[in-house]
């Protein structure tokens, strides 16, 4: 990796302004000041649409209400000079809780559940609200979810749980029931706008109308992870989609990066497009192909298991519908 083109990834908590949210911004304000807003939100949709970023704005929003620089409710914008910010953005503030897993772990573990249910049964800082913010609830396993489900049954009136959830993976039914769910979608325009709002701010390091001519469907989030991660390996994105894929595959192998399998499949759907479209009359024949990278790809994300051969085997796939 070459160190010079390294370009740090602006974490959600990290994200100042808030884009695209506005309508679901002034609905969960109203909520919150009418007492009505549930104990338990769950908030659903396409991962990168930016649910953790808006959550993170409305969190501080809540905290922030009484501090000097405080969140700016008209602009939508974090003031990072306010004592809410400083103190989440350093993981220290005492009435809030992140669970969350990284991009090595798969699982978010039981111990993460248990921290929390001691946090639940402190005292608040001068008795204020207390927020538990789970991120990824789909990576729970079967101990830890079972673990949170009392205290979702059971919530304090100054307790609010807001729960991110990847809607293309599932979550336990007993999970969903306990609250309320907000589901996110944005129209193509809008994540179009979206993505170059962000883009801005990355002070002109990408060439984002590529990317959206060939990744429109993706969301911005996505699409901001796969410009960094392709910079900073001084990949170049538009060689051909072979390459790319044998990368991936290559660092897959090195790293153990969850994320890297989700860069995998993206470029895999691609390079069957492509295919699809240049050779028409082959489509059952690439069809059955795609089919089978995607269960073995799912083999490796559910199991971890023989994944050196599965790996092998999804590029002698590829090589052969490529000649």
């Amino acid at each position: 990796m070459n160190e010079d083109l390294e370009i740090e990834l602006i974490e959600p908590k990290n994200q100042l302004s808030l884009f695209g949210y506005d309508a679901y911004f002034e609905a969960f304000t109203k909520l919150f000041e009418k007492k009505e807003m549930p104990h338990c939100v769950l908030l659903s949709g396409t991962k990168g649409l930016g649910k953790s970023t808006f959550i993170y704005h409305f969190i501080n929003y809540l905290f922030s209400k009484t501090e000097k620089n405080k969140y700016s409710i008209n602009d939508l914008i974090i003031n990072k000079e306010n004592l809410s910010y400083k103190l989440l953005n350093a993981n220290t503030h005492p009435n809030f809780f992140l669970i969350e897993n990284n991009n090595f772990e798969k699982d978010v573990k039981i111990e993460k559940v248990r921290n929390l249910l001691k946090f639940l049964n402190r005292s608040t800082y001068s008795k204020d609200l207390k927020i538990v913010m789970i991120d990824n609830i789909e990576n729970f396993n079967l101990n830890s979810a079972n673990a949170l489900l009392k205290s979702l049954e059971e919530p304090r009136n100054n307790t609010f749980f807001f729960i991110i959830h990847n809607n293309r993976c599932q979550i336990l039914n007993t999970i969903k029931s306990r609250c309320i769910e907000f589901k996110i979608f944005f129209s193509e325009s809008s994540k179009r706008s979206i993505f170059k709002k962000i883009v801005q701010q990355y002070d002109g390091e990408f060439e984002s109308d590529v990317l959206l001519k060939d990744f429109y469907f993706d969301t911005p989030g996505n699409l901001i992870k796969y410009l960094l991660f392709f910079k900073t390996q001084n990949v170049d994105l538009y060689t051909n989609n072979l390459s790319v894929i044998s990368y991936l595959i290559e660092n897959y192998k090195n790293e153990k990066n969850y994320e890297v399998l989700d860069y995998l499949s993206l470029f895999i759907e691609k390079f069957f497009n492509d295919l699809c479209l240049n050779e028409p009359r082959n489509f059952n024949i690439n069809f059955f192909s795609y089919t089978k990278i995607l269960k073995l790809l799912n083999h490796i994300k559910e199991y971890n298991l023989d994944v050196k051969n599965s790996l092998i085997l999804i590029e002698d796939i590829l090589k052969n519908e490529k000649r």
